[in-house]
């Protein structure tokens, strides 16, 4: 049985419980993710965020910021909803990890050797021979599945600009998410109830915009926690009190009004996650699109940027408009074949894969498993203190790969632990440990 963190809270109905599926964030995803790809065909069309659309349209005045911020914003709201949301209704670390894992992993690792093997050869200057013969692509691939991370590729898009060789810039966001991911899960562990692990998460927050310290300390994720936090924090409002029209309208009036005090930043964190659920419990032109051909703001993401990238190399453009409207029709193409050949395929493997490893630790744990989940509690929350207190850690301690020899050691010290006695000795109802 898979250690649960917290206990859930005991919470009423909410007044609109109807949302269950949450349909509408789907469409939310889908426009967040094309936000995304315009506000980076301004920025690669012509090499700097001053010529946004958004700030085109107001005047040059950089009122309600810059389009694709929010739309990363957007994404980190509605993860930190889902997610909380999910760990409420099922505390199970290893259901956790594995949906998780699943959802994110296969896509980009696929998205990296697309770059690599297809996009790298159309748009390098140098010969193929060349090209295939170098180790830079390979390279490319290691830095990046392992570090969730860009890395150059040998004569890829080497036109004049400043984001040259940047074969995809929309991967730093990725980096933060699975920290996220990581960070919520420490919480949840180590707090005592839902209720706790919310606030925890939103004090922490806090301290990234009003403590150096704090920030400091997970400044691997500090750039985007609030708006995960707002989402965390929006799943424990929407369980006791719903959504409803008027905190929507007002949400709305306060976050122009924040604007214009230029304060939007931070007033979207909680003003925006209070509007991006409210209209995720309502269908919309997107989600019912996304309900025919499949959720393909997660593909959108990944592609839009080298798309862009190759063809500003291959068509010189400096038109922003004209580099959006090819891109995002040949990156539609490219999310649409990865969310139904890669993305869901792998997510029917997830509760397979989570019974697979239960049954794993139920053979590995000799049949006294709650003594050894105490045990991988303990470790876990401890580890990932010990880690947090260094700050290393939330540079992903160089690499995704050596969080998960971090997290696997954890585990492995569970079970000697269990092995030798010591942890059945302490979680034994009425054991003495004082040998009399």
């Amino acid at each position: 049985m898979p250690t649960q963190p917290p206990h859930s809270d005991p919470t009423k109905a909410p007044p609109n419980a109807k949302a269950d599926h949450f349909a509408g964030f789907d469409g939310i995803r889908l426009v967040a993710a094309i936000a995304v790809i315009l506000s980076h065909a301004f920025v690669i069309a012509g090499g700097t965020n001053e010529d946004g659309l958004l700030i085109q349209l107001l005047g040059g005045r950089k009122v309600l910021g810059v389009l694709g911020d929010y739309g990363v914003a957007t994404f980190f709201i509605i993860s930190g909803f889902l997610l909380s949301r999910s760990l409420r209704s099922n505390p199970s670390i290893v259901t956790y990890a594995v949906n998780r894992t699943l959802r994110i992993v296969p896509a980009f690792a696929v998205c990296i050797l697309v770059s690599a093997f297809v996009i790298g050869p159309i748009g390098t200057g140098l010969p193929l021979s060349a090209y295939f013969s170098s180790s830079a692509p390979w390279t490319f691939v290691g830095h990046a599945l392992n570090g969730f991370t860009d890395w150059s590729l040998p004569g890829v898009f080497a036109y004049d600009g400043e984001l040259a060789k940047q074969v995809n810039g929309s991967l730093w966001s990725l980096r933060y998410e699975a920290l996220s991911y990581v960070f919520l899960l420490l919480v949840w562990t180590a707090c005592r109830s839902a209720t706790l692990a919310t606030w925890v998460v939103v004090a922490v927050a806090i301290g990234t915009w009003t403590s150096p310290f704090v920030t400091a300390h997970v400044l691997g994720l500090a750039y985007t926690l609030p708006y995960f936090a707002g989402g965390v924090l929006m799943q424990w409002v929407h369980a006791r009190y719903g959504t409803n029209r008027t905190m929507a309208v007002a949400s709305a009036f306060l976050l122009v009004m924040a604007g214009v005090f230029h304060l939007q930043t931070q007033a979207f964190a909680v003003l925006g996650a209070y509007l991006v659920v409210f209209f995720g419990e309502r269908q919309n032109p997107g989600s019912k699109l996304a309900g025919k051909i499949g959720d393909c703001s997660y593909g959108l993401y990944l592609y839009g940027w080298p798309v862009e990238q190759l063809l500003r190399q291959l068509t010189g453009t400096t038109d922003p408009m004209f580099l959006f409207v090819t891109a995002l029709a040949l990156t539609w193409t490219l999310a649409f074949l990865s969310c139904h050949f890669i993305e869901r395929p792998a997510m029917k493997h997830r509760r397979a894969l989570a019974s697979r490893i239960r049954a794993v630790a139920g053979k590995c744990f000799g049949g006294a498993l709650a003594p050894a989940t105490g045990g991988a509690k303990i470790a876990f929350v401890a580890g990932a203190a010990f880690l947090l207190t260094a700050g290393h850690w939330w540079l992903v301690i160089q690499s995704i790969g050596e969080l998960a020899l971090v997290m696997l050691a954890g585990a492995v010290l569970a079970v000697l632990v269990h092995r030798i006695g010591l942890m059945s000795r302490l979680f034994r109802p009425g054991s003495d440990s004082s040998g009399g």
